[in-house]
């Protein structure tokens, strides 16, 4: 039987995967993983009142997005905090700098369809998650993407993947010939994820026929660069080059 057909048997068995899965890291780390699953918890009990099974959740629809652009990236919490509009939003940043807008999406997304342009969300899917909490997040992201883009945002499909087995849900076949985003933060930290990331990228190419695509992260070996704008890491560069935003 498909993988897709046995997720969330049941919340009971849900539940008991994350906790496994948070009680494997300790201090603040543990509390960070808390936050967000409980975040996720309440975006979804917002949603439904309950946590669906794979059967019963229907995967929210996204409008492709045509309009190629070559319009500045900045990360959410830069572009609230000094309300800057002319940019697209992206939230390729820690998870915990952008949980308030799937607390409470009523504030965030009138400012968010005010900018240039909106890079869906990015809560984390880390290969070492169960394979339901992976899922979950990411219909969290698609989900609160269909908000923004329901009330008028311009929004830029996200495409993530983690393990081979996310793929099913990973691609929507609507996003065809759509410009897509794609970061490749933290995959050069092993092998193993570079891999990853070049197995999932490629199939986005096949499945996808991205016209564009935003890159944000440093150029990998065997990437369609004809099709891709690329955007920095800022806080890395700076980083890398001793500098300290003014």
């Amino acid at each position: 039987m498909s993988s897709k057909y046995i997720l969330f048997s049941s919340l009971e068995e849900y539940n008991t995967q994350v906790e496994d899965y948070i009680s494997s890291f300790s201090g603040k780390h543990a509390k960070r993983m808390k936050n967000i699953e409980n975040a996720m918890n309440n975006f979804l009990t917002d949603i439904y009142g309950y946590l669906p099974t794979a059967g019963e959740m229907k995967w929210p629809v996204l409008e492709p997005n045509f309009k190629t652009t070559t319009t500045s990236l900045l990360p959410f919490n830069e572009a609230w905090s000094y309300k800057v509009t002319e940019c697209i939003v992206h939230f390729y940043i820690d998870d915990e700098l952008f949980l308030r807008v799937f607390r409470n999406p009523e504030k965030y997304i009138p400012f968010l369809c005010q900018c240039e342009g909106v890079i869906g969300p990015d809560m984390s899917q880390y290969a070492d998650m169960p394979a339901e909490m992976r899922y979950r997040h990411a219909y969290c992201n698609a989900y609160l993407s269909m908000l923004i883009q329901k009330e008028g945002g311009n929004l830029y499909p996200n495409i993530t993947w983690s393990k081979s087995d996310s793929y099913w849900y990973s691609y929507p076949e609507n996003f065809q010939n759509s410009v897509i985003a794609i970061s490749s933060n933290g995959v050069h930290k092993n092998g193993l994820a570079l891999y990853r990331w070049k197995q999932g990228y490629n199939m986005a190419l096949i499945r996808l026929s991205p016209q564009q695509i935003i890159r944000y992260g440093q150029v990998i070996d065997g990437e369609n660069t004809k099709i891709s704008t690329y955007h920095i890491n800022e806080r890395l560069n700076m980083l890398r080059n001793g500098c300290k935003r003014k």
